[in-house]
């Protein structure tokens, strides 16, 4: 790997860690884009590296809402089997997907985070930000419901979940949104770790079979670097987000993510059109 893709990596660890603390998302929807057009790696490689980061982002955010007392462990332990088992099966599936395809999905993904971060900046939706309902013992089927469309949608997309996540923790298993946070957080960790050891692992196949000159280990190396700048950016991110404008940050990152969306439909229309 040469010095300036670990300049770039460092960099974009740091910058998807800022956006993380400051906005509650997590880094993929930030990490993949770069990875795949600005590095040219292949887009099953980028997943797997920005899945790999994933667990040690999401750890520091679980002990630090733990801390304050914002995880309902109870909801943990109800989500967490179901999601398991769906992040391993999707995981594995989307190396089996044509990347075009995958890259499909993720633009539309992004599409949605473009909309969410739009709805977010008017003000008649303040109210359903702060959605908070009373909790309530979180039942398995709810419990399933969540953990099932957050543990698919983040194996398929390579992504942690928590934009998916919250708003189903806050909306289905009716926690308080900062709770819904916190859990998320904590459940994050576990799904992100078993999905990225997955991914990983499978990776070698489809690697292997591509062009690419690059190798599974790339991911992880990626990570590596990736890693400490994430977690830096995130306390730097927690730390900002009580100081700066939050409406301008949000504009910024949707244009990131308009950039991102058309980036991503037009190399898989690229190749399923050709």
């Amino acid at each position: 790997m040469e010095p300036i893709h670990v300049v770039v990596l460092l960099f974009l660890g740091l910058g998807a860690g800022i956006f993380g603390g400051l906005l509650g998302i997590g880094g993929s929807v930030i990490m993949i884009p770069v990875l795949g057009f600005i590095l040219g790696w292949p887009f099953h490689l980028a997943q797997a590296a920005a899945m790999t980061v994933n667990p040690a982002v999401s750890l520091t955010a679980a002990l630090r809402h733990r801390k304050g007392m914002n995880v309902s462990m109870r909801t943990v332990k109800k989500v967490l089997p179901i999601s398991i088992i769906c992040i391993s099966i999707a995981a594995w599936l989307s190396n089996q997907i044509q990347a075009a395809y995958l890259e499909g999905s993720f633009g539309l993904f992004l599409l949605w985070v473009l909309w969410d971060q739009l709805a977010a900046l008017r003000p008649k939706n303040a109210n359903q930000e702060n959605h908070n309902p009373e909790e309530t013992n979180t039942t398995w089927s709810r419990a399933s419901v969540t953990g099932g469309i957050t543990g698919t949608t983040a194996g398929l997309l390579g992504i942690g979940g928590g934009l998916v996540q919250v708003p189903l923790l806050n909306r289905v298993c009716k926690l308080p949104l900062r709770k819904a946070i916190g859990t998320s957080s904590a459940i994050m960790f576990f799904t992100a770790l078993i999905g990225a050891t997955v991914k990983d692992i499978s990776l070698s196949e489809i690697i292997t079979k591509s062009d690419s000159d690059m190798h599974a280990g790339y991911a992880l190396i990626g990570a590596l670097w990736l890693i400490p700048g994430a977690l830096l950016g995130g306390w730097i991110g927690a730390k900002l987000s009580t100081r700066m404008p939050i409406k301008a940050i949000r504009v910024v990152f949707a244009l990131l993510v308009a950039w991102a969306a058309f980036k991503m439909f037009y190399s898989s229309a690229s190749v399923l059109l050709a």
